[in-house]
């Protein structure tokens, strides 16, 4: 379906994505591209779409969509008219078109101007369009940005339910990782342009965090110390389990001393900011 093999996009002097290894996303796939501001997710975009040159090997299917962040739509005519004039049909006639609008909630939103939508009215908007296209492989460029939680959560949903039996290919870009952690299977991480991983979700929880990782309500990292403590988010203590034994020895600990906490093996913000802390890109800057 999609396959990157030393993949290299430069901007002058400048490498804006240097993939340098092999990867290959089967059919039906979802997967989540992580990485921090200016890492190179949309330069890949670009790439997929021949917005910009690259050198490398590329194979992708011959149709893509691609979701944007954001969209400038004409706000004198209304969003019938805005999906009939883009997808060049008349939406009266369209049934796959009507099923789309049905789908996403969206028919009273019909005679309304793009101005007068809500943040989530417009991105609903936007990805009927993306989806009417049927693409073998689509990309959603941070599609649910400055919603609220409850509108991103719905969204979410209803793409779940859209490709439940589909056989599309997805790329998922968000700084959202519980967006990921609802429909992703696999992950690529880059960083600076840099490759960091690629893999399936458990096997990348397995490697960086390990059997599970206890996330503790504390800042005080020198408190656990006896434990093997790693990267965990701003104003928590991340402590990896080895196996279950461990983490039963360590919550037992923990409520012994009155701590709250929970237990995961699924959080994708602990494999991605382990991963990076063990990747060449943080040694380098430990060295300078």
């Amino acid at each position: 379906m999609l396959k990157i093999k030393n993949l290299k996009v430069n901007y002058g002097d400048f490498t804006a994505l240097n993939i340098d290894k092999e990867i290959e996303i089967d059919e039906g796939e979802i997967v989540g591209v992580i990485g921090g501001n200016g890492a190179g997710k949309s330069t890949l975009i670009k790439a997929l779409t021949n917005q910009v040159k690259y050198e490398g090997l590329l194979e992708k299917p011959k149709s893509v969509a691609v979701h944007l962040q954001e969209n400038a739509y004409p706000t004198t005519v209304n969003c019938q008219t805005i999906l009939e004039g883009l997808l060049k049909t008349s939406y009266p006639k369209n049934t796959k078109l009507i099923e789309l609008v049905r789908f996403f909630d969206f028919e009273k939103n019909l005679k309304k101007k793009f101005s007068q939508l809500s943040g989530g009215q417009k991105q609903r908007l936007t990805i009927i369009m993306v989806l009417y296209q049927d693409a073998e492989l689509t990309c959603f460029d941070e599609m649910s940005t400055g919603l609220d939680f409850e509108t991103r959560s719905q969204l979410m949903r209803k793409i779940r339910e859209w490709y439940a039996d589909k056989k599309a290919t997805l790329l998922l870009i968000t700084h959202y990782f519980d967006e990921l952690e609802q429909l992703a299977k696999k992950l690529l991480i880059i960083e600076k342009g840099r490759l960091i991983d690629f893999g399936n979700l458990n096997d990348l929880f397995q490697k960086y965090v390990g059997y599970s990782a206890i996330v503790v309500d504390s800042e005080e990292a020198s408190n656990f110390e006896r434990y093997k403590v790693i990267k965990g988010e701003e104003g928590k203590v991340a402590i990896a389990c080895k196996d279950e034994d461990e983490q039963q020895a360590i919550v037992e600990d923990l409520v012994k001393q009155g701590y709250k906490f929970m237990i995961t093996n699924t959080n994708i913000e602990l494999i991605y900011l382990n991963a990076l802390a063990d990747s060449d890109i943080a040694k380098k800057e430990v060295e300078a």
